[in-house]
């Protein structure tokens, strides 16, 4: 009997299949708006050459204006303040580099079809779509190539399958439309085939494609630096053998084109921080809320919490494990370059204080990599006894139908992009229909809130008063008072508090009403003196001789649970005022999630 698919064309077509599968997904479930959010900032690059001819952004007026047409953000929290003036994004260039000939003919065809030529129209998010997606198949193309250098046509099927089915990677290319890690996908697995030819037949051009690949990634996000690891811990099997790469880094001439290609590719980012800024090098994530903090990993939670646990939403990756076991046995030149990655990459992903990264479905900064991965689980598939691949392949089975199902759940608002909890999962594990308001209230608290309403699930823990000295005088010469200051760990051991800020006034005796008058009752947190999570209450006028100014704050995600909450009155403008009392009370919750 005739094999109805040739098996010597079998992870070719199953690759077709899968990403015709990925387009028809992205069509049902368009993304409201692609150029958002993230996007926006990197998508600024071009928005500047082809708008203004200018890379440098003088104020944020035309990029307000866009929000305010298209709704694709909800603040410009995308730039940052130069010393010298005006502003730059806080995103790198990369993705602007290769979504570069998309967006130039959605510019042309704005023009000819009568749409404005701003960046953000139609055409615009059309060519960010198409360059998506056409980045996607690149990466599938590739990664079959290296899979099949390895393993069997079914193998590589098999593979494919578990990408694509069987991890988040469905979810990020057809329903995150334009994030970087689309982007970064196809470059892994690049890096990995150019490895693999290079360390069989070393070649200039393979040593330049290698270190141009490794610019492009590094020019998308700077921790990709990382990749490098592939192609210079390849081969090296025990202590004689990493000296013997030592030796030939610093003495093959094929090691120092391919780092001078990926410098004069990361250039790019360096000459664009020099024009912009006036620096070669210019720290551009100064928000104080997050940050790489090296001393802090959350590796436990990056990989096992029930808000984005890797292997919680992905379990398939557990897999990995026992792929690597296998390759120490069959193929000990690949082992350590992909045990190393895994474990310094697992690290670097978890150092990230905004652990969870915004809203995704499972661990959005690990995509990228799954190039490594995939081909790590490929042993774990191979040359094994028939009862442990039962085992497997029935695992694997499981965890296809589970993340299809979940992807169906998040794509329909079942499961939350970022408040998750172990309760709330457990409570729509399963479910169809949509969460009730009792499952809602098994979320992790909605940090947006501006309004404490649900008193009841909270006690009145402490009261912090000033330790300085009231009653104070504000005025144009002394508009602050000092701060009400307190380490967070020293409120509470919950993760959230809701804080009442207090402030009772006086109006001093004989001064009139002035319509220029604004005090400010403000709240945020700080970390290293510097605050985040600011908020604020305006008081314009006496109604009475004396008036009691308040108003609630919910804590946001801390970056460490030892940044400090302060309170403090700012008078911006208008007439003297006495500030007879500050002080401000602590709601803790009564139970945790």
């Amino acid at each position: 009997m005739k094999r109805l698919i040739p098996i010597k064309s079998l992870s070719f077509l199953t690759l077709i299949g899968l990403f015709i599968f990925i387009l028809v997904l992205a069509y049902l479930n368009p993304t409201p708006v692609v150029l958002s959010w993230d996007t926006i900032g990197y998508h600024s690059y071009l928005v500047e050459l082809i708008v203004d001819g200018d890379l440098k952004i003088e104020d944020l007026s035309y990029y307000q204006s866009i929000i305010d047409q298209y709704g694709n953000a909800g603040s410009l929290y995308q730039f940052v303040p130069t010393d010298i003036g005006g502003f730059i994004t806080k995103y790198s260039s990369g993705w602007a580099v290769l979504n570069a000939p998309f967006i130039t003919v959605g510019h042309l065809f704005a023009g000819w079809m009568g749409y404005p030529q701003d960046g953000f129209s139609q055409p615009y998010e059309i060519a960010t779509w198409v360059a998506s997606l056409f980045y996607t198949l690149i990466g599938l193309i590739f990664m079959r190539k290296v899979l099949l250098h390895f393993f069997t046509e079914k193998v590589t099927a098999i593979l494919l399958v578990i990408l694509v089915l069987g991890t988040n990677y469905l979810h990020m290319n057809y329903s995150c439309i334009g994030v970087s890690h689309v982007y970064i996908f196809p470059f892994y697995a690049i890096l990995i085939w150019l490895s693999i030819q290079f360390h069989k037949t070393p070649k200039t051009s393979l040593a330049i494609s290698i270190g141009l690949c490794l610019g492009i990634m590094m020019l998308i996000r700077p921790t990709e630096i990382l990749a490098s690891i592939i192609p210079l811990m390849y081969g090296i099997t025990d202590l004689s053998t990493f000296k013997t790469r030592i030796q030939e880094v610093f003495t093959t001439k094929h090691y120092y084109l391919a780092g001078f290609c990926a410098i004069c590719v990361y250039l790019i980012q360096l000459f664009y921080w020099k024009y912009t800024t006036g620096e070669f090098l210019f720290y551009s994530y100064t928000n104080s809320a997050e940050g790489l903090d090296f001393n802090r990993p959350y590796v436990l939670e990056v990989l096992f919490s029930f808000r984005k646990g890797w292997f919680v939403y992905t379990p398939i990756m557990l897999l990995i494990f026992f792929g690597l076991f296998k390759i120490y046995q069959v193929k000990r030149e690949w082992f350590w370059p992909l045990l190393l990655f895994f474990l310094i990459n697992v690290y670097v992903v978890s150092c990230w204080t905004v652990w969870w990264y915004a809203g995704s479905f499972s661990q959005r900064a690990l995509v990228h990599s799954y190039p490594v991965y995939i081909l790590i689980i490929g042993f774990a598939l191979t040359g094994i006894k028939p009862l442990v691949k039962k085992i497997i392949y029935g695992f694997t089975v499981c965890c296809i139908l589970l993340n299809l199902f979940q992807t169906w759940q998040i794509q329909n608002g079942i499961l939350d992009f970022s408040r998750m909890s172990r309760s709330y999962y457990f409570s729509v594990f399963g479910q169809t229909s949509p969460p009730t308001d009792e499952q809602k209230q098994l979320l992790l608290i909605d940090r947006s809130l501006t309004e404490f309403k649900n008193k009841k699930d909270y006690i009145l823990k402490n009261t912090i008063t000033s330790n300085f000295q009231l009653p104070d005088t504000l005025s144009q010469s002394n508009m602050y008072t000092p701060l009400i200051e307190s380490p967070f760990n020293q409120l509470t051991k919950k993760d959230h508090i809701w804080v009442k800020a207090v402030a009772e006034l006086e109006r001093i005796k004989g001064e009139p009403n002035d319509p220029d008058f604004a005090l400010h009752l403000c709240v945020s947190m700080r970390y290293q003196g510097v605050n985040y999570g600011w908020r604020n209450k305006v008081f314009k006028q006496f109604e009475q001789q004396k008036e009691v100014l308040e108003f609630y704050y919910l804590t946001p995600d801390l970056r460490t649970n030892e940044d400090t909450l302060s309170v403090g009155l700012w008078h911006q403008n208008g007439s003297e005022i006495k500030v007879n009392n500050l002080f401000f009370e602590v709601y803790e919750p009564k139970y945790m999630h």
